[in-house]
């Protein structure tokens, strides 16, 4: 592996997602990246990349450790780093909403963590957060109380499978100017998404896209 710059954040060396296909790519501290995701679900770049799973071949590093070589207590602890959008929303369905967004902040034991939330969740305009299950809480409202749980806690690098299917105008802007505030705090982002329309992408300048290489 080459030497590690001090701004990196994710590197992937020779990852296999087909016969033909490898990739390997850098992520450093405020650089956003578009993985155009081909399958109906990002889940394997998002499981790859935060270390829950390993590539089929192929190391995906985080801040210049590859995930497998990390013991099970420091992964944890290097995955809080990281602010995640699920797809599918990534609930806990036996917690009311705002147990969802503070979940993360208990489990690594986050400084600050009422101001941060606090700030996020005025940001995106779900403040107070409901303490009601989610089938209580209007989608839309939903999607703005995940968004807080993700942005939440300073991350060093965010996530962000399809966070804009279906959102109002107004909630994109909001999320797209979220996206550049972290970013200026340092914080990289991958956009997983089989399309980019024309306003994400000029909202996310400067981007990069990764593209695999044929083997």
């Amino acid at each position: 592996m080459t030497e590690l710059s001090s701004s990196e954040r994710i590197r992937v060396e020779s990852v296999r997602t087909g016969p033909e296909e490898v990739w390997s790519f850098v992520l450093r501290a405020g650089e956003a990246l578009w993985i155009p995701e081909e399958r109906d679900s990002g889940g394997q770049w998002l499981d790859w990349l935060t270390g829950i799973g390993p590539p089929p071949a192929g190391e995906v590093f985080w801040k210049g450790a590859e995930w497998r070589r990390r013991g099970p207590d420091e992964a944890v602890a290097e995955r809080g780093r990281i602010g995640c959008v699920f797809a599918q929303g990534g609930l806990v369905a036996n917690l009311d909403m705002d147990e969802n967004v503070w979940l993360p902040a208990r489990m690594h034991r986050r400084e600050k963590a009422e101001e941060e939330i606090g700030e996020w969740a005025r940001f995106f305009g779900c403040w107070p957060l409901p303490p009601s299950r989610a089938p209580a809480v209007p989608e839309r409202l939903r999607r703005r109380i995940l968004w807080t749980r993700a942005f939440a806690g300073r991350p060093e690098a965010m996530v962000l499978e399809r966070p804009l299917p279906d959102a109002a105008p107004e909630d994109r802007e909001r999320f797209l100017e979220g996206v550049r505030r972290i970013r200026e705090r340092g914080c990289a982002v991958v956009w997983l998404d089989r399309q980019m329309t024309e306003d994400v992408r000029a909202a996310l300048e400067p981007l990069a896209k990764a593209e695999p290489r044929t083997a």
